[in-house]
C-alpha cells in the first residue's frame, strides 16, 4: 500500500526501473517499448487539452505571457509524464513530477494578478515562487522521497484551486457589471475542482489497492481491464481540472479588463469554453488604449 516500488509485468526496453515509484499498472505488458502503456498513453489529455486552451485564448486575443505558460505547463507535464511511465527511470520520473510545482507556480502568480488592483510588485510575486520552486527542487532531489513531492505540490496546488472562489466573491462585490457571469464562474470553478478531486480520489484508490485492482485486471482480461488501470483516471481528471482552472483564471482575468464581451459555453454540454463573438482584429481594437 502507498507509495513505493511495485514492479510487476515484464521486462523492456528500458532496463528494470531507477525510479523511486513504480505505480500499479504491470510493466511491458502491452509492448515491450512501454513500460506502463496505459498511464503514459493516458497522457495526450494534457496534451489535446493544452492545445485547446492554446488555441481558445488566441482567439480571444490575450496577449499576457503568464496564461499561454501556464497552458504550455500542462503540456509540459503531460510530455514528462509520458517519459516517465514509459521508461520509469529516475531522470524521466523528475521530468514529470518537478515541472508540476513549476507549472502550478505559473498559474498562482496569473492568479494572484487577476485584477487591476492586485497587478503590482510583479517581480516579487515571482521571485518568491520561484524560490519555493528552487527550493522544492534541491530538497527533493536530495530526499528522494516522493511524498515530500506530493506534500510541496499539494501546498501550491491548493493555494490555486482555493483562490479562485475569493475572487469570484470579489468580482461580485466589486464589478456589478457582471453580475450575470457569476454563475457561470462558480459553474466553471467547481467544473475544475471536481474534475481534480475526482482525479485524485481514484488516485488514492490506484495507490493503496493496487493488488485488488492487479487480481481484478488479471481475472476480466482485454477490453474491460482497461477500466481498472485507474492511474489514467487520474491523469485524465487533472488534465481536464488543470485546463479548467486555467480557464477560470482566464475568464477572471478577461472580465477584470473590461472585457465585456466574453461569455462562458459548455460544448456539448460537458467541456467549459471561454468564448468572445468578436472578431480577433474588433478585440484587438477595442484593447487598444486599455490599460491593465
Amino acid at each position: 500500500m502507498g507509495f513505493g516500488l511495485r514492479p510487476a509485468g515484464n521486462d523492456g526496453r528500458w532496463g528494470p526501473p531507477t525510479s523511486t515509484l513504480d505505480w500499479c499498472e504491470e510493466n511491458y505488458v502491452v509492448t515491450p517499448l512501454i513500460a506502463e502503456f496505459w498511464n503514459a498513453t493516458s497522457n495526450l489529455f494534457f496534451i489535446l487539452l493544452t492545445l485547446v486552451g492554446l488555441s481558445s485564448v488566441h482567439e480571444l486575443g490575450v496577449t499576457e505571457a503568464r496564461v499561454y505558460l501556464s497552458l504550455w505547463s500542462i503540456g509540459a507535464v503531460g510530455m514528462g509524464s509520458f517519459l516517465f511511465h514509459s521508461s520509469l527511470w529516475y531522470e524521466t520520473q523528475m521530468m514529470d513530477e518537478l515541472p508540476m510545482i513549476y507549472g502550478t507556480c505559473i498559474s498562482v502568480f496569473a492568479l494572484l494578478r487577476v485584477f487591476p488592483e492586485t497587478n503590482r510588485n510583479n517581480d516579487r510575486l515571482a521571485i518568491g515562487l520561484f524560490l519555493y520552486s528552487a527550493a522544492v527542487t534541491a530538497m527533493y532531489l536530495k530526499l528522494n522521497n516522493p511524498v515530500f513531492h506530493e506534500v510541496c505540490y499539494g501546498i501550491i496546488a491548493a493555494i490555486l484551486f482555493l483562490t479562485p472562489a475569493a475572487h469570484i466573491r470579489h468580482l461580485k462585490r466589486n464589478y456589478p457589471q457582471y453580475s450575470d457571469k457569476i454563475s457561470g464562474l462558480w459553474s466553471l470553478y467547481w467544473y475544475s475542482v471536481m474534475s481534480y478531486l475526482m482525479g485524485f480520489c481514484i488516485w488514492g484508490v490506484d495507490n493503496n489497492f493496487c493488488e485488488v485492482l492487479r487480481g481484478i485486471r488479471a481475472q476480466v482480461g482485454y477490453p474491460w481491464r482497461i477500466v481498472f488501470e485507474l492511474h489514467l483516471f487520474w491523469h485524465f481528471g487533472t488534465a481536464v481540472g488543470s485546463y479548467a482552472s486555467v480557464m477560470v483564471i482566464t475568464y477572471l482575468r478577461l472580465l477584470a479588463t473590461g472585457r465585456t464581451d466574453v461569455y462562458l459555453r459548455w460544448m456539448w454540454g460537458a467541456f467549459p469554453l471561454v468564448s468572445s463573438d468578436l472578431t480577433l482584429p474588433q478585440i484587438r481594437k477595442m484593447m487598444k488604449n486599455k490599460v491593465v
